[in-house]
């Protein structure tokens, strides 16, 4: 491999947009109803420690969804960004839901969803982070130099 000098030209680095799906409120709430049924099975029937139990039922992704849909309403957007890496966490909440006794309903819910999931158009809009929450960008607001935060007067 050849070093480059340090009069040599690089090329930028380019930024690298994550693969995103969009989702409804419905769907999250769905997702949420799953990680917290999982949460629950595998609790109730596994001695891993806390860490482990929240992360094999997906549940650290409760907050972050409920965030994102919160901004999205506040914004009156109908699609939610999700991360196609976090559907493994919905993957895996899954595989251990059967592994765990889980409800039957929620078990076809959360296979229906992966299929889902699995034909969604990929970054359908530019992403932007909103007080440190994932966010579809508003082709307006972002041009505009002003702030996205509402005046109160």
């Amino acid at each position: 491999m050849r070093r480059r000098h340090r009069d040599e030209p690089h090329a930028p680095l380019a930024p690298v947009t994550p693969d995103v799906i969009a989702i409804s409120v419905r769907e999250i709430a769905t997702l949420v109803d799953i990680f917290e049924h999982a949460h629950t099975r595998i609790s109730e029937l596994s001695d891993a420690d806390r860490e482990t139990i929240t992360s094999a039922s997906g549940s650290t992704l409760i907050s972050s969804l409920y965030a994102r849909a919160g901004l999205a309403s506040i914004r009156e957007i109908p699609d939610i960004p999700l991360l196609v890496d976090e559907i493994g966490l919905l993957e895996a909440a899954v595989i251990n839901l059967e592994s765990y006794e889980g409800n039957g309903v929620v078990l076809i819910t959360g296979y229906e969803l992966l299929d889902n999931f699995a034909h969604r158009k990929r970054n359908a809009h530019p992403l932007r982070y909103m007080h440190g929450i994932l966010a579809f960008a508003d082709d307006a607001e972002d041009t505009t130099s002003g702030s996205v935060t509402p005046s109160l007067t």
